[in-house]
């Protein structure tokens, strides 16, 4: 093989070219490349930034909603036990009616009891005496029963 004037001359035309190409076609095209990749890498990390806010907010709300559950959970309760608190406060205040209620009517039962009682003891002793006067006539004389002796005799057989 023969090298001659041509070889060179091609191969400086290439070096030539390669320089050419280079200044014209591949520095823009890599700057584009450049700036794309860029936008890319901004849009990436915008994203990743966003993404993070919005597990920011996801867990902010979702604590929100804990906490006003919580709050909620602690009125219904505090509500509930004051309903319980009234509510025992007026059965309280009905069973003491009630207890004051059957003591007076207890009361009034012992109370007409115990009348009755004394009007019994003077109703038994009048029919004794007029029975014994009935029985043993009218002109002979005994010692009257009186209230004594039938509540003696009451007592004996109750």
């Amino acid at each position: 093989m023969e090298i001659n004037a041509t070889i060179f001359v091609t191969t400086i035309s290439f070096i030539i070219f390669i320089f050419i190409m280079n200044a014209i076609l591949y520095k823009p095209v890599m700057q584009i490349m450049e700036k794309r990749q860029k936008y890319i890498d901004d849009n990436k990390n915008n994203a990743d930034a966003n993404r993070n806010k919005a597990k920011a907010l996801l867990e902010d709300k979702d604590n929100k909603i804990a906490d006003a559950q919580r709050k909620s959970r602690d009125i219904v309760a505090a509500k509930a036990d004051a309903v319980k608190q009234e509510r025992a406060k007026v059965v309280s205040d009905a069973k003491q009616n009630a207890e004051n209620y059957f003591s007076e009517q207890k009361q009034s039962l012992l109370q007409q009891k115990e009348e009755s009682s004394k009007q019994m003891r003077f109703d038994v002793a009048d029919l004794a005496n007029r029975l014994t006067t009935k029985l043993m006539g009218e002109g002979i004389s005994f010692d009257p029963v009186n209230e004594n002796e039938v509540d003696e005799v009451m007592r004996k057989n109750v």
